[in-house]
């Protein structure tokens, strides 16, 4: 204030001295009043914003982010058309970051998790399984009921002795006391014969520990090949039950073994018991040799011993003996190898096919011992009305014996008949090939030189290389070289006609699109169908026995058995047969007719015998007072056999035949191998689900 106050004065003497020197003076203008004290501001002033910091992009949403990054080198359907795992996501994304596709660390998270939920992979679809139900009110001979905790537990240790059925299974789970679910892998005719069929049931009173040390090993995947496995199969070989514990109608009774004979006796609780009327079954020991002298003289009901053609022209001057001829489902034939010209052309094939009298083969071979082949289809004929349709059947070519038609299709194709009667085909060589075949395989040899007689009096030279049947593997493959092989043209195990094809179809006896090493047959997989369509054999094997559904493989079947038919990539001459002698009179009575579809069955599957004494078919005559049927097998002998399941020389279970086995462990089921159909017996039924 003072400030202001002086300044005023200093101002008002300038002002005067100024006016003291003008000449005229003018009013002294009136003093400035003192200006105002500022008035101070009644709010402080707002201190000035600082800047707003520059704001962070905003991020873009999962879907947009792929929209915009998975969009740069490709469109947006091959995103959406995939579905992968989070971790083939990972991968995907990955990879498209090295390729250019800007994502930071954060990004790819959020793509990988946006992707992996948005295309998932496809959840893996359910494995199929065989569900099989027990029949109720089965009991094993001990008293303890018979349920699905026996089955799994013959599993696991099937398990763990690495059987063939677990190639096909994934586990075996008993849902209840009498159903059992076989999940399977791999499912195909080979696993349901061997569930349904094939293996018998071994009872948990008796080898529930084994069973269930088994069990703690599957779920604990042991390894088969180490250690711990191999202790368990030494102490399951060296366990020595002291009885025989069984379900079916009969049971061997353990003090009537002896080196010369044993006994089956009746099991009263065993399953169909009731409607079996033979009190017991007498086993004598021995084979074809010891059973002649017993079949003489009315002592022996049946027999599956193999017999010389000089045995059976003996039993065959007996009334009461029927010589029934059984089949095997398997046979042997010639392969032709398609490196051999004119081999690979199929009209030199089928004029071979009519040259060769396949009943003249068999005899020579075989004798009563082969059943010719009949129908040509390249399965047995045994299982032709199950798996082809009678207009099929139809189309067949049987190749009977017709030298006339073998010359035309010759002459047809500009082979010429020489002057020394031996052919030359159109390239102006001579017909002369190489016949090679085990010669330590009598029968084989037999039919090779049946052969070679036949084609060698038509004008087709021959000639027969022995080898051991040690080295068959290795010509089937082709590995050893052949022009003309005698060799297996056919077997079913399991009865279905795959058994067949993947004999001399695919590899390794045909390997046609083999890019290095032996093509076998080399017979070409690109066929023409029976349609006039081009087919791949190799599919169509494939398809023949995919899944467990004979209704959708029955049309590749027929059509594989036509293309056989046309083609005869392999010459099939008969099936193997066992001819058996079966007393009708003497102490047994009942028999199916003999012309019965039930003796199509082979004789080593599926017993026709088995059957008709497990059903109760079979009755004791008048004058068996003791109700006994007589048979003979070279069972294990004391001290070798034993009355452990799960051994080699166990008696009970295979070691009294095939036969005599399923009474005492009755199948889930029989096969009729005519109709091909599965039919109960101790299931009730199966499902595929």
């Amino acid at each position: 204030m003072r400030k202001l106050i002086l300044l005023g004065v200093l101002m008002g003497l300038l002002v005067f001295v100024v006016a003291c020197a003008a000449p005229t003076p003018t009013p002294a203008p009136k003093p400035t009043e003192p200006p105002k004290p500022t008035t101070a501001p009644t709010k402080a002033p707002e201190p000035t914003k600082a800047p707003e910091p520059t704001k962070a992009p905003v991020a873009l949403d999962s879907a947009a982010l792929v929209q915009e990054r998975c969009s740069t080198c490709h469109n947006l359907d091959r995103v959406k058309n995939a579905a992968k795992t989070k971790e083939q996501w990972a991968d995907t994304v990955t990879r498209m970051i090295t390729k250019g596709t800007k994502l930071n660390d954060a990004e790819k998270t959020t793509v990988i998790e946006y992707l992996a939920k948005t295309y998932p992979a496809a959840a893996a679809p359910a494995k199929p399984t065989l569900a099989v139900t027990l029949k109720k009110g089965l009991k094993w001979s001990d008293g303890t009921p018979f349920t699905a905790k026996d089955v799994v537990g013959t599993y696991n240790i099937f398990w763990a002795q690495s059987a063939s059925a677990w190639n096909f299974l994934a586990d075996v789970v008993a849902k209840d006391d009498s159903t059992i679910d076989f999940v399977m892998s791999n499912p195909s005719p080979i696993i349901l014969r061997a569930v349904l069929r094939d293996n018998s049931i071994r009872p948990y009173s008796q080898y529930g520990k084994l069973m269930d040390q088994a069990a703690e090993m599957r779920k604990a995947n042991v390894d088969r090949k180490g250690d711990q496995a191999k202790k368990f199969l030494d102490d399951l070989v060296a366990f020595k039950p002291d009885k025989v514990v069984v379900f079916g109608p009969y049971a061997v009774d353990p003090k009537s073994i002896t080196e010369a004979q044993l006994t089956l006796v009746k099991n009263p609780t065993g399953y169909n018991a009731d409607k079996i009327d033979f009190d017991k079954i007498t086993v004598y020991y021995g084979d074809t040799k010891e059973s002649m002298p017993l079949l003489l003289s009315q002592q022996l009901d049946y027999s599956t011993a193999a017999y010389p053609e000089a045995n059976l022209k003996t039993l065959e001057g007996l009334k009461n003996i029927q010589l029934q001829p059984f089949t095997t489902g398997f046979g042997p034939g010639i392969w032709f190898s398609n490196d051999v010209y004119p081999l690979s052309k199929k009209e030199v094939r089928q004029a071979i096919a009519y040259v060769l009298d396949r009943d003249e083969i068999t005899k020579v071979a075989v004798g009563r011992g082969g059943t010719v082949v009949k129908t040509m289809a390249g399965f047995s004929d045994a299982l032709v009305d199950a798996w082809l349709s009678k207009d099929a059947q139809a189309k067949l070519n049987p190749y009977k014996k017709d030298t006339k038609k073998a010359e035309e299709l010759l002459t047809k194709i500009g082979f010429k008949k020489g002057a020394d009667g031996v052919w030359v085909d159109d390239k102006g060589a001579k017909m002369a090939y190489e016949l090679s075949v085990p010669a330590d395989f009598t029968d084989w040899l037999g039919a090779a030189q049946s052969v070679e007689q036949q084609l060698k009096a038509f004008g087709i030279q021959i000639t027969i290389r022995g080898f051991q049947s040690s080295e068959r593997s290795k010509y089937v493959s082709g590995e050893n070289k052949y022009q003309l092989l005698i060799d297996v043209a056919f077997r079913s195990s399991p009865p279905h006609p795959y058994a067949a094809w993947r004999s001399y179809m695919i590899p390794p006896g045909n390997n046609p699109e083999a890019t290095s090493g032996p093509k076998g047959l080399n017979w070409p997989f690109k066929q023409i169908g029976p349609d006039g369509k081009e087919v791949n054999i190799n599919d169509l094997v494939t398809k023949s026995a995919e899944g467990l559904d004979t209704a959708r493989q029955k049309p590749f079947n027929e059509t594989l058995a036509l293309v056989y038919n046309d083609q005869l990539p392999v010459l099939g001459f008969f099936e193997s047969t066992f001819v058996n002698p079966i007393d009708t009179q003497t102490r047994v009575s009942g028999w199916v007719p003999f012309t019965d579809k039930l003796y199509r069955n082979p004789v080593s599957a599926d017993s026709a015998i088995a059957i008709q004494l497990l059903n109760g078919t079979l009755k004791p005559t008048t004058a068996n007072r003791t109700k006994e049927f007589i048979t003979i097998w070279p069972y294990p002998q004391p001290p070798k056999g034993t009355l452990n399941y799960f051994d080699a020389n166990g008696i009970p279970m295979n070691g009294v035949g095939v036969v005599l086995t399923p009474l005492q462990f009755p199948p889930f089921f029989w096969y009729v191998w005519a109709d091909g159909k599965y039919e109960p017996v101790a299931a009730e039924k199966y499902e595929i689900k």
